[in-house]
Formats: structure tokens, C-alpha cells, sequence
């Protein structure tokens, strides 16, 4: 049986270059969660027509956390690890808990509830919790994961419009017509034994895995595959590796051409917000 002091964990966030060209801030969030009893990662994703949603991501991902290890932390008896997370009580009440604090925050700061939620809290949610004897990945909305290697991709969804947890309060369309899309889904759920490395990310990591095989700009350095990020010990080692890797993939660079009086210029190559945190046993 494997301990979670066995696991390494890093994380790191990159606004997308659509974002920045109009000012906008990165509307992604992540958080991780590690204690004796169990080791809890979120990664958000805020909707990008929502004029602030940064601040629901940043609000969303460590109270889905915190809820969801307040849970696991009370005990459970009868019940094994994997059977709770199997178990639609832990998520129903995880997801209650947290939208009834959203709606009383959202409450406090306009009368109007709907736009509010609209304007700040619309955001997806990703996540895994793993304790020394179970793993689950779970989420509600779009985004990527990685278990021992393998590419899972959740969504599109039709219209390319996911389901944001906050539609549990205001409601809409795609979800009005099929409520399950609310739920928080458990993608996987298997023996921490078998884990090996784990990746979870927004969907802006699928832009990331896609140019692999192209130059940082303005460098004659490939990218590389995403499998580094969880085989090169930098990334653990050095907590903001990671994040000037994305920063240094998605900064646009210029170069004079002298003889042909002219600048080239490099692309910054990730269009949309991309964030992970990743996982590795040693």
C-alpha cells in the first residue's frame, strides 16, 4: 500500500494569448490539498464570456476543496474509501455545500443573484482526491486528465457550452434539459496502488499537447512532449519551473531581420488559459 508521502505534487497557471491581447486576466485557478489522510487537487475554469470570472475560479477551486476534504475527513464507517467515492451522497452534499455558499456570497454583493453569478461564479470544476487506499477523478465541466499517461479528454459539449456548477443556481439551458450534467461526475475511480503519475488540467492543456513538436518562439528549442512534466525531476524540484515553461511557451517574440529591414515575429502559442497540477509516486 502506498503512502501520500509518497506522491509529488506540482501545479502551475498561464493566462491564454486571446486573454491577454484584450486585457482580460487568467480566469483558470488551481489548488491542492495534502494531509496525513488524503491529497485533494482542483483545477477552474472560468467562463470566458463572464466579465469577472476570474474571481469565481479562484473562489470555486479551494471551497470545492476544502468542502470536499471536510467530508472526507468525518468518518465514514462501514464504508471503504472506494465505496464512499462511489457513493452519490458524498457529492451531492459536497456540491450543495458549496453552491449554498457561492449563492449566499453572490447574495451579498448584488440584489440581482442571476447576473451576479453570471458575471463572477460561472466556472467548471476538475479534480482527484486520493487517499492511501483509493483514487477518484471527478469533475463538472470540460477539461483533461492524464492517468499513468493515457490523454482523457471531458467535453466538448454541444455548443461548446459546459455545464458550470453555478448553473445549479441560476440555471440554463443545456442543463435544464439534462440536469445530470450537474452532477459531479466520477471519471475514474481505482486502487492508489495502481497510480503512477496524474495529470489534471483545464481545457487549454489539449492547445498544449498539440504544438509539442513546434519551437518555444523566437528559440530553436522543441517544446517537447507533456509527458515532462510529470519525468523531469525539475518540475518538483523547482516550484516555478513549471511555470515559466508555460509563460516562456506563450510569450510572443520578435526579431529583427537587419539585411531585409523587417521583424519576425513568434506567436505565443497557447490561445486559451492552460493550467495543471500534476501528480508522480516515488
Amino acid at each position: 500500500m502506498k503512502t501520500l508521502d509518497q506522491f509529488q505534487i506540482a501545479g502551475a497557471s498561464v493566462a491564454g494569448s486571446r486573454h491577454f491581447k484584450i486585457g482580460k486576466n487568467n480566469q483558470d485557478a488551481y489548488v491542492w490539498i495534502k494531509n496525513s489522510d488524503h491529497i485533494i487537487c482542483v483545477v477552474s475554469d472560468g467562463c470566458s464570456s463572464g466579465s469577472h470570472s476570474e474571481v469565481g475560479s479562484q473562489i470555486i477551486a479551494p471551497l470545492f476543496a476544502q468542502t470536499l476534504s471536510t467530508y472526507l475527513s468525518r468518518p465514514h464507517p462501514g464504508l471503504s474509501d472506494e465505496n464512499y467515492f462511489r457513493h452519490d451522497w458524498l457529492w451531492y452534499n459536497v456540491r450543495q455545500d458549496v453552491l449554498a455558499r457561492i449563492r449566499i456570497l453572490a447574495q451579498s454583493m448584488d440584489d440581482n443573484l442571476i447576473a451576479t453569478i453570471c458575471k463572477y461564479f460561472l466556472s467548471t470544476v476538475v479534480g482527484c482526491v486520493i487517499t492511501t487506499t483509493s483514487t477518484c477523478i471527478f469533475g463538472c465541466g470540460d477539461g483533461v486528465f492524464y492517468l499513468n499517461g493515457e490523454m482523457h479528454v471531458l467535453g466538448p459539449f454541444p455548443g461548446n457550452k459546459p455545464p458550470y456548477l453555478c448553473y445549479g443556481i441560476t440555471g440554463s439551458e443545456v442543463t435544464n434539459q439534462n440536469p445530470s450534467l450537474l452532477d459531479i461526475h466520477r471519471h475514474i475511480i481505482c486502487s492508489t496502488d495502481e497510480v503512477q503519475t496524474l495529470l489534471i488540467g483545464t481545457d487549454g492543456i489539449s492547445d498544449l499537447v498539440e504544438i509539442s513538436e513546434k519551437n518555444f518562439p523566437g528559440q530553436d528549442r522543441i517544446i517537447g512532449d507533456i509527458s515532462q512534466f510529470w519525468t523531469d525531476d525539475i518540475y518538483f524540484y523547482n516550484p516555478e519551473w513549471m511555470r515559466n515553461v508555460l509563460t516562456t511557451i506563450n510569450t510572443e517574440k520578435r526579431k529583427p531581420i537587419w539585411e531585409e529591414r523587417t521583424i519576425m515575429k513568434h506567436q505565443a502559442l497557447l490561445p486559451d488559459d492552460t493550467t495543471l497540477i500534476v501528480l508522480r509516486t516515488i
